[in-house]
């Protein structure tokens, strides 16, 4: 049994190494306006800051999930520090935006090593019934690391610079290396011998990054060629996968699982309706309506703690109901607070504006939860593993294709221009198409959600 100070260290571990990732994404949706003036770039293109960490996430949070499981979780997740501490230097110092995106990315590698191990760490030195209290540390440390990065990252970027935001991670980032290596022992590696399915990881890999480039190129031909090609590498995977003695990604249990297989569909269409907003706020408030940086940051820093206090209330209540009821009324809170910004103008009321983002928040606290419980819980216990990977890699895609399509849309309007103050009103336009669109995902992740439950009900019944 380890000491109560190697269990401290275990948990501090892996705290601060889920903390780091929403640090960062928080506060470069605030300094992302402030990155655009500096390397005077297009909204297309400044879109892809954020969107090439998810992006790269996305592809690597299964496989490397995969790879943990049998070459050791604490090898990968120590990896992924040594990535995160070397992309957020050179995001530090990036001389251009295109360095600057390829380090996100980079970072992303590193996230999809931290976020597919972090759990599984703490089974060094935790026993199972403490496993509880592992899940929630490293919840609270994402809500912790994503509320830090709106008020330093605003502060920092208002006061010093957006490079700053970079830097301040690094010694937090050496510091878990330092914990994981002095006071961590042993390994785990939860299916060591089995076969690395390495044709799956690369076609899954290829696939997204295809599909991904594709999407958010329309409709310009490339992307076209780009889609067509990824969808064609999608029917190869999919065909490979089901062959495969041991897949990356069990698609023969979602096909067995209809419950978990909607609310998985759920889960990425909620996130594409939704997350985007963080982001399209952050510019509306800063290039339309003037805002500093440090201002929106605490602006998003209550949005945050409202989705933080909430959080609680949704879960004891999904304890109570039918935890797909309480996601459904979250969807329709979302819906509420998209419904108002379609219409949106420079001359648009900021208590409308606020009142929306608060709702938005709210949504996403009576969504998540309960979705996740409501998804795993109509699987076995030994697929509970397999099954939140998989609802968080949907999560992950949800959050690349929602920053894409404010990519296709942005670049529709603006072609290629740099955001100007005679082009206040082609962002704003822009923003109200994308709002649209996210209102209409709304409603089908609603239709879904429902069905999702159907389906739930179904299965208990049987």
């Amino acid at each position: 049994m380890t000491s109560p100070a190697g269990r401290r260290s275990a948990l501090l571990t892996a705290a601060l190494g889920s903390s780091l990732a929403p640090f960062m994404v928080a506060g470069l949706f605030v300094a992302v306006p402030t990155v655009g003036i500096d390397f005077a770039i297009d909204p297309a293109t400044l879109s892809w800051v954020p969107t090439a960490f998810f992006l790269a996430a996305a592809m690597f949070l299964v496989p490397f999930g995969r790879i943990a499981d049998i070459y050791g979780v604490k090898k990968v997740f120590t990896t992924g520090m040594y990535v995160y501490a070397v992309s957020a230097l050179l995001a530090a110092f990036a001389p251009s935006a295109q360095v600057l995106i390829g380090a996100r990315f980079l970072t992303g590698i590193g996230a999809a090593m931290i976020f597919g191990t972090s759990f599984a760490l703490l089974s060094l030195v935790l026993p199972e019934g403490e496993r509880g209290t592992a899940l929630g540390t490293n919840i609270a440390a994402s809500y912790t690391g994503f509320a830090l990065g709106f008020l330093l990252g605003g502060i920092l970027t208002a006061y010093v610079s957006w490079r700053a935001i970079f830097l301040a991670t690094v010694p937090v980032e050496l510091l878990v290396i330092w914990l994981i290596r002095t006071r961590l022992t042993g390994e785990c590696a939860l299916s060591s011998g089995r076969h690395l399915d390495v044709p799956g990881i690369m076609l899954n890999v290829v696939m997204l990054l295809l599909v991904m480039v594709g999407f958010s190129s329309l409709p310009a031909t490339p992307g076209v060629l780009a889609l067509l090609l990824g969808g064609i590498f999608l029917i190869v995977f999919v065909v490979w996968e089901l062959r495969s003695e041991s897949p990356i990604l069990d698609l023969r249990f979602m096909a067995r699982n209809r419950a978990f297989a909607r609310s998985a569909a759920s889960m990425l269409i909620y996130s594409i309706a939704t997350f985007a907003g963080i982001y399209l706020f952050s510019l509306y408030l800063q290039y339309i309506r003037g805002f500093s940086p440090d201002t929106v940051g605490l602006v998003l820093l209550v949005s945050t703690l409202i989705t933080a206090v909430l959080v609680r209330s949704s879960g004891k209540l999904a304890d109570r109901t039918r935890p797909h009821a309480v996601a459904a009324g979250g969807v329709v809170i979302s819906a509420t607070a998209l419904f108002p910004l379609t219409g949106l103008s420079a001359t648009t009321s900021l208590v409308v504006v606020f009142a929306a983002l608060a709702l938005l928040s709210a949504g996403l606290a009576f969504y998540q939860p309960p979705i996740y419980s409501a998804a795993i819980g109509t699987t076995a216990p030994e697929m509970y593993a397999a099954s939140s990977g998989l609802i968080e890699t949907m999560r992950l895609l949800g959050m690349t294709i929602s920053m894409a399509v404010t990519i296709i849309v942005f670049s529709l309007y603006f072609g290629g221009a740099a955001i100007a103050a005679e082009s206040a009103s082609l962002l704003v336009a822009s923003m109200r198409q994308i709002f649209l669109i996210f209102l209409v995902l709304a409603v089908i992740a609603l239709v879904v959600t429902v069905l999702a439950g159907r389906a739930a009900a179904s299965r208990r019944t049987e």
